[in-house]
């Protein structure tokens, strides 16, 4: 099996989740600044996904999405739409491509889920958009999923609801 074939497809796929109707960009972005940037992004998210080779804590987790959300931020506030990136669309890069890479073995199971449209209508939050979405409002998604998961995971329980849609 092409390893490398399969993670970069994984990848394709991650920034297919997180930027598709979602305005991350600052108008008249040339298409080779944009490729640098999803360079950058799975630079960050490759160092990164090491830590979770092993079990990570819910802080641990928030911690490196608040990291991940000021790296990006730092690097590449020159093309992000007001110099900045939502808290949503970071959380969906993150937890998108753990999704994916504890999908095929290559890390432990995440702490968390992807949380997006799907998932807000799973938790009866019919008012959040996830490309929108702040910290508060995704540790309430969180909270909310701990509330109605009953003795699965969170990553469990979104991979059976992801199977129900």
């Amino acid at each position: 099996m092409n390893l490398e074939f399969i993670k970069t497809e994984l990848f394709m796929l991650t920034i297919a989740g997180a930027f598709q109707r979602n305005k991350v960009y600052k108008d008249n972005i040339d298409e080779k600044r944009r490729i640098e940037f999803r360079r950058n992004i799975r630079s960050l998210l490759e160092k990164m996904k090491t830590e979770y080779k092993i079990s990570v804590s819910e802080v641990r987790h928030l911690e490196n999405l608040d990291k991940l959300k000021n790296d990006i931020e730092k690097q590449n506030s020159d093309l992000l739409r007001d110099s900045t990136i939502s808290f949503g669309t970071v959380q969906k890069l993150l937890n998108l491509y753990l999704k994916y890479l504890w999908s095929i073995g290559l890390i432990s199971e995440p702490p968390h889920c992807p949380i997006d449209k799907i998932i807000f209508k799973k938790i009866n939050d019919h008012k959040t958009s996830w490309t929108n979405m702040n910290k508060a409002d995704y540790v309430s998604a969180i909270e909310k999923i701990s509330n109605i998961k009953g003795s699965l995971s969170i990553a469990r329980w979104e991979l059976k609801e992801f199977l129900r849609r």
